[in-house]
Order: C-alpha cells, then structure tokens, then sequence
C-alpha cells in the first residue's frame, strides 16, 4: 500500500476552511507582529481541502500497526488491554481542561482523584506510599534509586553499589550509573533465579540495594525474595522491585509483604494505559515507611475532605518532574482499578500466569516435535 506526500497532494488554491465574512475591520499580520519574527519568505505548506487531508491521515494510520487492528508485539511493554472507557474518561472536559498551573483549590476533584490512585497502588503493593510523578518505567527506577541514596545518605554513608541479577531489564543498570552508584552482577543459578550464594559474597557495607524483578524478565517467580531480603536487611541495604511484570501478582501477594522497599510501577504494562506507539508511560514509586521522608515533592495530601500540594518536606529528593506526572495516564489507571475491584485484579494476575503457561506449553511441544535444537533456539 503506498500513500503520496502531501505535498505531492498538494494543488494551489485549495483549502480546508471557509471562513464568514468578518465583522471588524481586517489588519495585516505584519501590523501585528514586530518584524524581527516574521518569516522573509512564507513556509510552505501543502494546500488541500478537507476531505483530502481527513483521507490521507487515515490512510497514514492504516499503514501503521495499532492495538485495534491486531496484536503489539513490544515484548514486556506490550499493549494489552486497553478499554475505550478509559479514553472517554480521559477527555471529560473537567480532567482534559485543566491547565497544569490550576490553584489547588479549583482542582480539587483531579487531586481527589490522583490521592485515591496513589492510596489503591499503595495497598495493592503493600507500600506505605506512593508518589505518581515519574513520567515512565525508567523514570521511576531513577527516582526509586534516588530515594535510597538520601535514605542512607541520611544514615550517614550513601553507599557505593547497586546489585542487578543478570537477567534484569538494560534500564537496571542505566538508571543505576545515572544515579552515582556502581552496578554490581549477580549471577543467576541453574533454574534461573537469582543465586543466595553469589549474593552473599557480594553483600557487604557498601551495598546500598538490590534490584530485582518479580516475576523475573524469564518469566519465573523469584521464589526466595523473603530470604534474600532477609540477607539485605543483615548489612543495612534495601530491596527494589522492578514492577515490569507485576500482573502476575496482583491481588495474590504484596511485594511490601515480601521485604520490598521500593517499587515502580508501570501503568502501562499492568493497568490498560497505552503505551508503546499508543501514548506516553508513567511510572509511579511505592515505598516503604522508612523512606517516606525522601518522596519527591510536591505530596498529594488530605485533610478533611480538601487536598493539599505538600511541598514543606525538608528530606525529600526534590521535584522530579515539571507538574505532577502525565495526568490523563493516571485518570485511565484509575479508571481501570475501580472497573475491575480487587476480584478483577486478582483475576488478572490468573489469567497472566494461565496465557504465560499455556504458550510455555505450546512452544514447548513444537520444540520437542521438530527434535530440532536449531529450532528451540529460535523459538
């Protein structure tokens, strides 16, 4: 399928708009803006009409691939289900309009909002709080990272080294070395997790954490993280949790149950918010209670039925983001929550493990019907 430029659509004279005739006297451009900013020469457009610019975007966005005409393949960040409900939430003109300056007191319903969200992921994580503005995954592994170099800055050493099993995602260690620390390997044992052994011979005074992802980036569920928190806990460091896979946990266990001290969250992997190709990420950070202190600020606070920007908080790690995050990310999050309820979650996370399972089995079975070592490797 091939589409022309518009510029080879182009013909002189046409336009998409008729204007009716003015009721004020006409004043030329160049009476209105100082000639400084005027262009020597006009740009050049393409002249259509309306119909013909409509057609030639919606044959532009027939030739690119869309969650609504199949599959997206885009490995982990892949767009799963995203309802049209959040979209039609989204665009509510209270939620669309609002202009990121707004004084607190006339947007109490976006702060209302955005506290109850930040509650939700807290007690799905099993965090004490969460902050919503990092604006994607790796913005809040930077931030998560941030928090636990003031934690122990503030308990005297920053610490040096950060520990990354060898199967982490590639943002692990880039928003590691971005942070000041020193990312350490740790190698993965014989089914595939990570190995207490060679954790233990790497933990020491200036281990600040380990990062690890639950269900880990091969699929399979780091069994041990009670004891490895456990070995964390025995030097002062902390355990980070990569949320990259946590729809297969939702409403079965609580990663702050598990020891976690930190935890990004990506909306758009766990809760319907469309990302890869289809809009922008966010990626929320649930801490626990000792690092409270150190969230970014502004904090979404409440007291009585009115919501307050809190920006007094002398320990935190400062903003991390111009406003408060990508709003209209977070309305459809939190449209997808209150959809579903805690059973839906939970039946989400069964489903997670049944589809992961079934396609394990099913690529197992080719692999071992081809008896074809080649052909296991591509799979």
């Amino acid at each position: 399928m091939f589409e022309k430029l518009s510029f080879e659509l182009s013909e002189p004279g046409r336009t998409g708009i008729s204007l009716p005739e003015f009721e004020v006297a006409e004043v030329a451009i160049e009476e209105l803006i100082p000639k400084k900013f005027l262009r020597a020469m006009p740009a050049r457009l393409p002249e259509l009409s309306e119909i013909e610019t409509i057609r030639h975007f919606i044959a532009l966005s027939i030739m690119n691939h869309h969650v609504d005409k199949d599959f997206y393949p885009l490995g982990s960040c892949t767009m799963k289900y995203n309802p049209k409900i959040n979209e039609d939430i989204a665009r509510f003109p209270g939620f669309s309009n609002i202009h990121p300056m707004t004084d607190s007191e006339l947007c109490q319903s976006a702060l209302a909002l955005l506290y109850d969200l930040s509650t939700y992921l807290a007690e799905i994580a099993g965090m004490e709080a969460v902050t919503l503005q990092p604006a994607a995954g790796a913005h809040g592994e930077l931030t998560g990272l941030m928090m636990i170099r003031a934690y122990h800055e503030n308990q005297g050493n920053p610490r040096k080294n950060i520990l990354i099993p060898d199967s982490a995602h590639g943002t692990n260690p880039a928003s590691v070395t971005i942070s000041g620390y020193q990312a350490i390997q740790i190698k993965s044992n014989e089914l595939g997790l990570v190995d207490p052994e060679d954790l233990k011979k790497h933990l020491d005074e200036d281990t600040a954490a380990l990062m690890l992802t639950n269900p880990n980036t091969l699929g399979l569920f780091e069994i041990q993280s009670k004891q490895i928190s456990e070995l964390l806990k025995q030097v002062g460091a902390l355990l980070y949790m990569d949320g990259a896979n946590l729809n297969a946990l939702l409403g079965i266990i609580r990663p702050g149950d598990l020891g976690f001290d930190v935890l990004h969250f990506n909306l758009h992997k766990t809760f319907s918010t469309p990302h890869g190709g289809g809009g922008p990420g966010s990626g929320p950070v649930g801490v626990s209670k000792k690092l409270v202190d150190f969230l970014p600020i502004p904090v979404i606070t409440q007291h009585g039925d009115k919501y307050f920007l809190d920006s007094n908080r002398p320990k935190s790690i400062g903003r991390i983001s111009s406003f408060y995050g990508n709003f209209s990310v977070m309305v459809k999050a939190y449209t997808y929550i209150r959809m579903l309820g805690a059973v839906g979650l939970y039946q989400i996370s069964q489903n997670a493990i049944i589809n992961a399972n079934y396609l394990m089995n099913k690529f197992s079975r080719q692999a071992i019907g081809t008896n074809s070592i080649d052909h296991c490797a591509r799979l």
